[in-house]
């Protein structure tokens, strides 16, 4: 007994030792897609720039709603050019002033207003840019997801085609078989082996326009295994009624009220804009008639434009104007109506896929998978051959990958349909 206790435990501090010498190197998590989301959401320059133009905008309008700088004057008046004497004349004298201006009417509060729309504007911008974001990398992950689980189809149906040629080579040495059934089995290996050539390409093109928006990094980790389970879409009619208060919509309706805005400082080109002069003469010298000492000056002024000659300004500048606030109307009218034909065509095609998901897995994929085991059941009771074996595989294989492509495309018209919503989830 002493003797079987000390070789267990020499056998287990074994066993520790050459655990303790070995480095185990984690796993990579595997990346989800709503993490895939809030990676692409945080480090999005796009965003950082609408972000960045709206404070800018904002910014700019505390500004353009302020008076402009006043201005300094300085300068001699009526100097004698024969002696340029400030003390011959009595009316030399250098003057110091001040000059302010006044834009016409309500030019300042409606500039100011019109800027601040433009900052709105940007902010609706940036909440679309953001569920269009979203919309993005969701395709990208799907059609990763698709691709990936692709492979792992191929892998599993490979192993019934190996059973195939194990079956061929079997009945080929009992003389119930020929090589021809060898070759094509083989053939068929062969080609399973472009497939996931083909396969691995557009694998590598996918992580490359996922890393676009991830990172490197994040874009080589393994995808999860699973597909998002999102509840389903409120009724179409419900979700056209919503479609006013899309982001791309709202953000174009900020910029029809920076156009109306822009038609308010056209009118107000219609009136006059007025500078204000204020200056003080400075006299040397006395006075000629009585030798009493020269009294300095002070001047006070007013200018006035006069917009008189209206044809071809204000005019048209306003015409420019209303021009302008149509071209902003008739480019919400042509979103809505693009956002609206997306909107019920990716209802309908979440409808079908959703119709044809239930077909594949209750009747199709059982029958494929039926089928073939039949097939290969009777190849090797040398009741048929093994064209037909192999036709349904083939079948098989297909009908695998149009159920896994059916699943993946009713997730993307469910996520077409979350950004026509406006939200992400």
């Amino acid at each position: 007994m002493l003797g079987e206790r000390i070789t267990k435990v020499c056998f287990i501090l074994c066993i520790l030792s050459f655990g303790g010498g070995t480095t185990l190197v984690a796993e990579p998590t595997p990346l989800t897609l709503p993490e895939a989301e809030q990676i692409t959401i945080t480090i999005a320059p796009e965003l950082k720039q609408l972000q960045a133009t709206s404070e800018a905008f904002a910014q700019q309008a505390i500004a353009d709603g302020q008076l402009p700088d006043p201005k300094l004057m300085t300068g001699a008046i009526n100097v004698p050019v024969n002696s340029f004497s400030f003390t011959q004349d009595d009316m030399t004298m250098v003057e110091i002033g001040v000059q302010q201006s006044f834009p016409p009417g309500d030019t300042l509060a409606i500039k100011s207003k019109q800027t601040l729309e433009k900052s709105n504007a940007e902010k609706r911008k940036a909440e679309d840019q953001t569920v269009l974001l979203v919309r993005i990398v969701r395709e990208i992950w799907l059609n990763l997801y698709y691709w990936t689980q692709s492979a792992h189809v191929v892998q599993e149906n490979r192993a019934l085609y190996r059973q195939l040629l194990k079956a061929a080579e079997s009945m080929n040495s009992v003389g119930k078989g020929t090589l021809s059934d060898i070759t094509q089995a083989q053939l068929e290996l062969s080609r399973l082996d472009d497939q996931e050539i083909q396969i691995q390409q557009q694998i590598d093109v996918l992580r490359a326009q996922l890393a676009r928006y991830v990172g490197q990094a994040h874009a080589k980790r393994p995808l999860s295994n699973s597909l998002p389970q999102w509840p389903s879409p409120p009724p179409l009619n419900t979700l056209e009624t919503c479609l006013n208060q899309h982001p791309l919509l709202r953000a174009d309706a900020a910029n029809i009220e920076v156009a109306r805005s822009e038609i308010e400082l056209a009118n107000e080109q219609y009136k006059p804009g007025i500078m204000l002069d204020a200056g003080y003469g400075i006299r040397q010298g006395r006075m000629s008639c009585c030798g009493g000492r020269r009294d300095n000056m002070i001047s006070v002024g007013v200018t006035m434009d006069l917009p008189v000659f209206t044809a071809n300004r204000q005019d048209r500048h306003f015409q420019a104007t209303t021009s302008q606030f149509a071209a902003t109307q008739l480019d919400r009218q042509a979103h809505y109506l693009d956002l609206l034909k997306d909107l019920r065509m990716q209802y309908d095609l979440w409808q079908r896929f959703a119709q044809r998901e239930k077909l594949y897995e209750k009747q199709l994929v059982p029958e494929a998978k039926q089928n073939s085991q039949a097939s290969l059941f009777a190849y090797q009771s040398a009741t048929v051959e093994i064209a037909t074996v192999l036709l349904a595989l083939s079948r098989e294989l297909t009908i695998e990958l149009e159920q896994l492509q059916i699943k993946v495309e009713g997730v993307k018209a469910r996520a077409a349909l979350f950004y026509l919503q406006g939200v992400t989830e």
